[in-house]
């Protein structure tokens, strides 16, 4: 059966590694009561105590589902090998309670369809800042119709992220095949996120030194958005009111 998958979302990042539960948990449930709805969460790497460090993604997971938020985890290859995790088998991703996986990197496109037939209906989400033929490769391997979606990078440096024609172009060639599409904006009041927060961290290099306002007027009319940092009570209601007008 096909996924539907609103076109309209805006949601929030959390790096459970940078935080404590109560802090992600404040959070999580402070951004759900204005309304949020999308929870992007990075899982790259796993460093000390496997066990315990997995218990607290599922805690948290299990948090925000209770919240209403479709939870998405940000992984890569290397996680794959570091858990023994086979691509034909996602049940690890289904059992902490996420409702997607989205492929830091990626795969050769073969995978990255296959995985689209998971048994748990987990939904794939890919980079799409790559501007190659990887979504025609994808989608020359059949994946599932409705459980392949995409979103952009973030860039925390700056002058590295994407020019306005690139992220159009890239935005194009997944809006043609009526793939959902995502990209991130910078809050300013950001306290942290993977990296150190000296220059901000965004998908648009225009939306670097932007009001909060100005970025997500932008980006709300053509794809979901999220929030690539921890922001302030004020930001999200500004955010809210810009995706109700």
């Amino acid at each position: 059966m096909e996924k539907e998958n609103n076109l309209k979302k805006i949601g929030i990042s959390i790096y459970p590694e940078k935080a404590t539960f109560d802090t992600d948990s404040l959070y999580i449930t402070k951004a759900a009561t204005q309304g949020f709805s999308r929870l992007f969460i990075s899982l790259l790497e796993i460093t000390g105590d496997k066990a315990l460090i997995i218990e607290k993604f599922k805690k948290i997971i299990a948090l925000a589902k209770d919240k209403k938020f479709e939870v998405i985890l940000d992984v890569n290859p290397a996680l794959f090998s570091e858990l023994g995790i086979s691509y034909s088998d996602l049940s690890f991703f289904s059992g902490l309670g996420a409702d997607g996986i989205r492929l830091d990197l990626g795969f050769s496109g073969v995978e990255e369809a296959l995985m689209t037939h998971n048994p748990h209906d987990l939904l794939i989400e890919i980079n799409m800042s790559h501007g190659t033929n990887y979504l025609e490769n994808i989608l020359s391997r059949r994946p599932r119709a409705g459980f392949l979606i995409g979103s952009h990078n973030f860039y925390p440096h700056e002058f590295t992220g994407l020019d306005d024609v690139y992220f159009e172009k890239c935005c194009q060639k997944f809006r043609q095949q009526n793939i959902p599409t995502a990209a991130f904006i910078n809050a300013p009041s950001g306290t942290y996120g993977p990296w150190p927060l000296e220059e901000g961290i965004c998908t648009l290099e225009a939306h670097r030194h932007a009001s909060i306002q100005t970025q997500a007027a932008h980006l709300m009319c053509q794809a979901k958005l999220k929030m690539s940092q921890n922001f302030g009570q004020h930001e999200c209601k500004i955010l809210l009111k810009i995706g109700l007008n």
